[in-house]
């Protein structure tokens, strides 16, 4: 599903200082471990993989479709869950709007094990790329509830992607698959125990269940010896520097970020939605929507995606964000908007079951 780009623009300053990410490098390991075995190594110390990490798999959660922006080409990230990546601190919209403008340094952080892009097959048996994100499962279900968190969430998959993999990805053609948890097969994260220390460490208010979690890592980390490259890092003076011309890139978008926190106070206008049949098959979907407010079309943004209708027209508040049961033709839709009654008509033809 296609939609305009009224996703927040992740601010500099909040990735600099503010975020960090859990990279997934469990494969490069696991290659080292069975090479070791492969050379004729046999003594259990050797073999024996460390024990200063928890290999995990994660749980299914939604899959999201975008495009790369040089080459169009289709690009998947599951976002699934797991028990293992810690929760970032509890805030409310309100205190992640006070936090996205304000100038002031945050020690907000949303934990995340990104895994390398792979190559697997879509609906299509077309070849296509796909990586796994995974989260907390609580905060899963924020993002899940929340325009304003998921949207925020969504900035930031594209900055890691980019900063990771140089992945660069187009956020407002990112849609949410409704049938589809997850494309392929979810692969299994590595989560570093002094990782996970690390990032609860961070936060000015320990809940109950991390502070249960550190003393069950503590025993655990003092026990493991040998030295790992960390997922979690400190940025190196070079870094930052990229990243504070990002931030003043990114703040030129601002008024964007305003925008799309007033979004959480949205209202759903009047509608209609009816299926035009033919020999009791759909082959056209016809939806209405009543706006009062709207002077012309320029206060309309209309997207529609493969299951998905999107509306939005932020000057006046209104918000319309439905999935269907069907297959929409996106390139066949049409839209007209009546000054006169305050209406807007959408057609958008319907493929065929197969």
């Amino acid at each position: 599903m296609a939609r305009s780009a009224n996703f927040l623009d992740a601010d500099g300053s909040i990735i600099e200082q503010n975020l960090r990410f859990i990279k997934n490098e469990m494969e490069d390991e696991l290659n080292q471990y069975f090479s070791g075995a492969k050379s004729g190594t046999t003594t259990s110390e050797s073999l024996a993989p460390p024990r200063d990490y928890k290999i995990v798999q994660p749980k299914p959660g939604f899959c999201i479709k975008s495009f790369k922006t040089n080459t169009n080409e289709k690009f998947f990230i599951n976002l699934c869950q797991t028990e293992e990546i810690p929760e970032p601190e509890d805030i409310t919209e309100e205190q992640l709007a006070d936090i996205l403008q304000s100038e002031a340094p945050s020690s907000f952080r949303i934990p995340m094990s990104i895994s390398d892009p792979r190559i697997t097959k879509d609906k299509s048996n077309n070849s296509v790329d796909v990586c796994d994100i995974a989260i907390n499962p609580r905060f899963f279900v924020k993002v899940q509830k929340s325009l304003l968190f998921k949207d925020f969430f969504l900035a930031l998959i594209a900055e890691a992607l980019n900063d990771k993999y140089n992945v660069q990805i187009k956020i407002e053609k990112s849609i949410i698959l409704q049938n589809r948890k997850f494309i392929g097969s979810l692969v299994q994260h590595r989560v570093r125990n002094n990782d996970v220390k690390t990032v609860i460490n961070s936060y000015k208010q320990i809940s109950a269940a991390d502070k249960k979690k550190l003393e069950e890592l503590e025993q655990g980390i003092s026990e493991v010896s040998g030295k790992h490259a960390p997922l979690v890092q400190e940025i190196d003076s070079n870094e930052v520097d990229v990243l504070k011309q990002k931030s003043q890139q990114l703040k030129q978008n601002s008024t964007k970020i305003k925008q799309a926190i007033s979004l959480a106070g949205s209202t759903e206008p009047e509608y209609k939605l009816r299926a035009k049949l033919c020999e009791e098959v759909a082959e056209e979907l016809l939806a209405e929507f009543y706006l009062p407010k709207c002077i012309s079309s320029h206060d309309i943004k209309l997207d529609v995606g493969e299951d998905r209708i999107l509306l939005e027209s932020m000057k006046y508040g209104y918000m319309f964000d439905k999935f269907v049961n069907y297959r929409l033709n996106q390139e066949r839709a049409r839209a007209i908007f009546d000054k006169t009654n305050k209406m807007l008509q959408v057609r958008i033809p319907v493929y065929p079951v197969q």
